[in-house]
This record gives C-alpha cells, sequence and structure tokens, in this order.
C-alpha cells in the first residue's frame, strides 16, 4: 500500500515515546500537536496538564477519530524490541493498543486536510487509568457537532457498537485483632471475607454468555498485618461488567443481597455506564460499507472511551487496525499493512460521511 513507509515511520516514532503513567506525557503530546499544526490544523487542548487531551479541527462538522496514546507498562516477557520490525509486523507496547490507531488517524489527517474534507481527531493520554481525559474532551463543539465520533482501538476491522457497563468496587471486613494464640478473644476479618465472597459463588462463577450477561470478579484482595495477629481488617477488590439493561445500582443491590447483613463494607471505586449505538444507523451502515462485507458488527464486553462521548454524540462506534486479543501481552505486535489500511479506510470515512 502506498502509505505503508509513512505507516511504519509514525507508528516507529510513538512507539519509541514512551507513554506508560509513570511517564511524562508532554513529549507524546506535543508530537501529535505538531503534526496536527504543521498541517494547519486548529488544536485545542483539554484535561490536566500533566495528562492532556488534544482535538484538532479541520473544517467545521467532520467526523471525530478518537485514540489514546498513552499505554499500560512494558513489563517482561518480551523476545522482541520495541519498535522492531520483522516480515511487516512491528513489536512494541502500544503498537496495537493503540498507537497503530492513532498513527493511522495522523495519516489519514494528511489525505483529509488535502482533499478539504472537514474531520478532527481526538487524542488523550489517560485511557488506561481514568478517561478523564476523554470527558474533557467530549465537551468540545467538534465532537457534538461530528456525524459520528469513531474510536480507532484494535477491533481487526470489525464494529464495535455497544459495550458493557463497569463497576468496580471494594468490600472490606472488619474484626477484632488478638493475638494467634488466643483466637477467641479475636475476630478474624479474613474468614469473615472467606464467608463473604463464599456467597458470592454462584455470582462470580462464568456466565453461558458473557456478552448478554453480568460478569463479577473478584480481583485483588489483601489482610492481615503478621502471621501472629489476629487480622482485624480484610479488603478484596471487585470488577462487574453488566450489560445495558442493567446499572450500578442494580449491581450494587445484587452483591448486597448476596453477601446478607455481615459485617462488610461496599465501597464503588470506578464506574462506566454502558453504551449502544444504532446497529442499523446510517453511519454504521457507511463504516460497514467502506470496509467491505466482510466487517461484522459487534457488541463486546470490555470498555472503551467511547462511553465517554456518549453526553456529547450517539453516533459512536469502535473501528481500528490491530487484535482486541492482543493488547496488554508480552510481544505486543501489529501489521504495518494494517495500520496503512486504517488510514485508507478514514480518509474514505470521513469523505463520505462529510458529503452526507
Amino acid at each position: 500500500m502506498t502509505m505503508a513507509p509513512d505507516a511504519e515511520k509514525v507508528l516507529t516514532d510513538l512507539v519509541l515515546m514512551r507513554s506508560q503513567e509513570t511517564d511524562p506525557m508532554g513529549p507524546i503530546a506535543d508530537y501529535v500537536t505538531k503534526r496536527m499544526k504543521a498541517l494547519g490544523m486548529a488544536v485545542r487542548r483539554h484535561g490536566s496538564a500533566e495528562k492532556p487531551s488534544l482535538v484538532g479541527e479541520w473544517g467545521k462538522g467532520g467526523v471525530v477519530l478518537s485514540g489514546h496514546l498513552d499505554t499500560v507498562p512494558i513489563g517482561t516477557g518480551w523476545t522482541r524490541g520495541q519498535g522492531e520490525v520483522v516480515d511487516g509486523i512491528m513489536y512494541g507496547r502500544g503498537t496495537n493498543d493503540m498507537k497503530g490507531g492513532c498513527a493511522a488517524m495522523l495519516l489519514a489527517a494528511e489525505g483529509l486536510v488535502a482533499a478539504d474534507v472537514p474531520f478532527a481527531l481526538c487524542f488523550t493520554t489517560d485511557e488506561e487509568t481514568s478517561m478523564d481525559g476523554a470527558a474533557a474532551a467530549a465537551k468540545d463543539p467538534a465532537l457534538g457537532a461530528a456525524p459520528a465520533v469513531v474510536v480507532t482501538e484494535a477491533t481487526e476491522f470489525d464494529i464495535v457498537v455497544r459495550e458493557k457497563g463497569l463497576v468496580q468496587f471494594s468490600i472490606t471486613t472488619r474484626g477484632k485483632p488478638a493475638h494467634a494464640s488466643m483466637p477467641h478473644l479475636g475476630e478474624n476479618a479474613i474468614a469473615g471475607m472467606v464467608s463473604v465472597l463464599h456467597r458470592l459463588e454462584d455470582v462470580y462463577r462464568p456466565p453461558k454468555d458473557p456478552l448478554e450477561q453480568m460478569t463479577l470478579c473478584v480481583d485483588t484482595i489483601r489482610g492481615g498485618t503478621a502471621m501472629n495477629v489476629i487480622p482485624d481488617e480484610c479488603v478484596a477488590e471487585v470488577d462487574v461488567r453488566y450489560p445495558p439493561h442493567m446499572s450500578t445500582q442494580a449491581v450494587l443491590d445484587l452483591v448486597r443481597r448476596k453477601i446478607g447483613d455481615a459485617r462488610f463494607e461496599v465501597k464503588v471505586l470506578h464506574e462506566l455506564d454502558p453504551v449502544e449505538t444504532e446497529a442499523d444507523s446510517g453511519a454504521v451502515r457507511t463504516m460497514r460499507d467502506v470496509v467491505g462485507p466482510g466487517a461484522k458488527v459487534l457488541s463486546v464486553p470490555y470498555a472503551t472511551e467511547m462511553v465517554m462521548f456518549k453526553a456529547a454524540n450517539k453516533r459512536l462506534m469502535v473501528c481500528g487496525p490491530g487484535e482486541s486479543a492482543g493488547c496488554h501481552i508480552p510481544d505486543e505486535k501489529i501489521r504495518v499493512a494494517d495500520v496503512a489500511r486504517a488510514a485508507e479506510i478514514y480518509t474514505e470515512y470521513c469523505s463520505r460521511m462529510a458529503g452526507g
């Protein structure tokens, strides 16, 4: 593809700029800002100084392409170098999630500006943690005026129109400390947690249909101070993904009914609403026509920044290069040709949507 050499260059630039939570986001934010300004785009900055979100616009009323520049930590277990290319495949943290999509956005911008097609790009730097940047960017007028907002996360070019809701909460059981040789004088908070989690056993068993049913996972647990001290506190952290017909309150009510009247405290740590776009909408049909007949229209169990834009725009979808199962793993990778193809898809989609 004609865009492949440029795709490799831009993707390499992005991948070699570390952007996990503890890294400064200034360099990578400045990189995309400079590229957009060099094209003559109007760039607006939102969110915090440390974790900014950026909206670059050309013309008015065009499609918004959105992606996040931050990554999870590189971690261990890699056999390939960061930015290494083998047989047309680039390896590196963020190649798939989701600097491939961000590189495609920047490449598409060049053709769209040259053709004077209205569009906007939205880049965030805190998707892997809080999504506060997307919430701030959602207030930009470009998001509300867009005929569609396309999040360029990895979907293998399928079109995601529905995501489950998310609520993460902690359960705390409390007891009374005592010497471990005299447990009758204390109250064991860990034993209390075992009882609580046992009552949730049928809920955290994986359901038959994880797309349509709630899933609950107990993912962390901590308690106790020493081997010879009866623990007076135990905390478990729980992740729940729920379908659109439920709500955070319905989830918490279910958990409380299961747990009963045991001595415990439930505290919500993070929540995201479910989000859904009409699968037969004109915006989705046009994307499917551009991608080709092989594109599937999907529901997924995970959350993207699509949910943060739902108050600003109802025409939302996720479609991008790379594999959703290839995120957050050692030897994360993406085909450079797929990044180039994504740029061509976004260019064509923005052009068609601008033409009505």
